[in-house]
């Protein structure tokens, strides 16, 4: 199904949000920025004329001119403000979370999204109203030449496949998924096929964010050891034992340090296998060798260790969630490959 995603109050953040429903699977057909009310109205009614379904992704402080919208437009008179906090009646939007809210109109699936919210929302998870009949198929690495391809960047291609021929994809090699699963849940389905192996994660540029996506998924404290966010160069030596040796000859973003940190976290943890990055993910720290979206990925086991070098394109937001996507496929990639 097409589907119409609307801003409202601001910019669409440099194709960030695109590209996090592209990747959930939700196939873009019109894109409206509005950044006056006086204009909302009339894209809001053709967004709904020409696709299946529309996706609102609003600041905070637009919210009453949205709904006023709703109400003119679509006789949606049931969500209200009281001090710019909205609340919802008994027949109005129903609250998915803060700052979410979902609802059909006249059989369209309408979704109000809180730009303010985005990095704590896990989009997939609401977003299968808006996939139709078809099945979100991802690959890893893999450039894929195939009509299906609704999203592409460094890290993965995704697709949107009719489900009768879905499974032609399932042996394709880089397919991790042929039913929208997220990186880290590809990877918990990994680990519990492995069953007694634990992982560990050491975070310089990602700050975290590896094990914290990681995480997200229920079960996994059976298989997730920890980790270290080492951001400086005193923790890399002090905590994953990086010899200063090598910050000082290569540098923290290098293929040894990667190396070195991946060891430092199977040594710390105990672990069975473990994942590093670090990286230059901008919008400064970049040098003429060095530019803004080198990232090194260490992923090692007590059989051996494996770095992989990226450029990744995009702005510090893009940069650090490709990092993160990328080091848990190729973790579990290494884990199946062991």
């Amino acid at each position: 199904m097409k589907t119409a995603l609307v801003f409202v109050g601001f910019g669409s953040d440099r194709g960030y949000m695109d590209s996090v429903f592209l990747r959930c699977g939700v196939e873009i057909g019109l894109k409206f920025v509005v950044y006056d009310t006086d204009s909302l109205r009339g894209v809001a009614r053709t967004a709904f004329e020409n696709s299946d379904g529309m996706i609102f992704v609003y600041k905070k402080e637009t919210w009453s001119d949205l709904q006023k919208v709703m109400l003119m437009e679509f006789e949606r008179s049931s969500v209200f403000v009281d001090g710019k906090v909205p609340y919802v009646l008994a027949k109005g939007f129903k609250k998915v979370q803060e700052g979410v809210f979902f609802d059909r109109v006249y059989d369209k699936p309408i979704l109000f999204v809180s730009w303010d919210l985005k990095e704590n929302i896990d989009f997939c998870s609401f977003l299968s109203h808006y996939t139709s009949n078809k099945r979100v198929v991802r690959a890893f690495e893999l450039d894929i030449k195939d009509d299906n391809v609704i999203y592409k960047d460094e890290v993965e291609s995704v697709l949107l496949v009719e489900q009768k021929d879905v499974e032609k994809y399932k042996d394709l090699k880089g397919v991790y998924t042929i039913n929208g699963q997220s990186p880290q849940e590809a990877l918990f389905d990994v680990l519990k096929k492995r069953g007694r192996v634990k992982i560990a994660t050491a975070e310089s540029c990602t700050a975290g964010l590896v094990a914290a996506r990681i995480a997200d998924v229920p079960g996994v404290s059976d298989f997730l050891e920890g980790g270290a966010v080492t951001y400086s160069n005193k923790l890399k030596a002090n905590v994953l034992k990086v010899q200063p040796a090598i910050l000082r000859s290569v540098g923290a973003v290098s293929e040894e340090t990667a190396k070195s940190m991946a060891h430092g976290a199977m040594n710390l943890t105990n672990a069975d296998y473990s994942v590093a990055i670090t990286g230059i993910a901008g919008p400064t720290g970049s040098t003429k060798d060095k530019p803004v979206g080198l990232v090194y990925f260490g992923v090692a086991s007590k059989g051996g260790v494996l770095v992989r070098k990226k450029i990744f394109s995009g702005n510090r937001r893009l940069v650090r969630d490709k990092s993160a996507r990328f080091a848990i496929l190729l973790l579990r990639e290494f884990i199946l490959n062991s």
